[in-house]
């Protein structure tokens, strides 16, 4: 019996210790590159959903601010502005018409028909520009991702405050339509019949390759 209980002893061979072993390693590195794949499509799927979030939250802003924004009528009452270029006076309204991926307007600005735009006393205009820069700084964006940046300050020249990141190069474009739904590109002129109306709104995100487009069109108030 002890001879027999000492023979039953015998364990794994060499071979059989080599084949366990990688049979594991290969079943481990098949679980790793499953959670490596699911780690890397929740990354994305979550930079994705934060990237669009963010732009809709953007684009909310600009829709709120741009439906407040008030004309201001040039000499002899017309033509009136509500849109100006892309640097602002504070002694008349600007004559040039925004460019198609930058808008600046303002709600504190003078009175109708006054001919000037009046800054608050002892305070500054309220101009308010939305343009597309490069990441952290105010020089035009040339490469994505670009940066949406708020500019309250006459001059659109300066860096603001970013909005939304991640945005799609030439990302943003602003068009302009009158009562009738056609587009226009010059600046109101105080008739009804040219007159913009709405400001069709689009912007872009670009989170890894893949762009998500926003659009919204913006009744105008005032």
């Amino acid at each position: 019996m002890r001879a027999r209980f000492l023979k039953e002893q015998g364990g794994f061979t060499l071979p059989e210790m080599m084949v366990t072993i990688m049979v594991m390693i290969v079943i481990f590195f098949a679980l790793y590159s499953i959670f490596d794949m699911s780690i890397r499509v929740y990354s994305f799927g979550n930079d994705k959903v934060e990237a669009v979030e963010s732009a809709r939250i953007g684009l909310e802003k600009m829709e709120r601010e741009i439906r407040a924004a008030y004309p201001v009528n040039g000499a002899n009452a017309t033509p009136r502005y509500r849109f100006f270029s892309a640097n602002g006076s504070v002694s008349s309204p600007p004559a040039q018409f925004p460019t198609a991926n930058q808008i600046t307007f303002g709600n504190e600005l003078g009175s109708p028909g006054d001919g000037t735009i009046t800054c608050p006393t002892g305070g500054t205009c309220e101009y308010i520009t939305y343009k597309l820069t490069a990441p952290n700084s105010a020089s035009a964006c040339t490469a994505a991702p670009c940066t949406l940046r708020r500019v309250n300050a006459a001059s659109s020249s300066g860096a603001g405050d970013p909005v939304v990141e991640s945005v799609a190069l030439n990302g943003l474009t602003f068009t302009y339509l009158l009562a009738n739904g056609t587009t226009t590109a010059t600046t109101d002129n105080g008739t009804a019949a040219t007159d913009i109306e709405v400001v069709r709104i689009q912007l872009r995100v670009d989170v890894d390759g893949r762009t998500q487009t926003l659009s919204t069109e913006v009744d105008l108030r005032n």
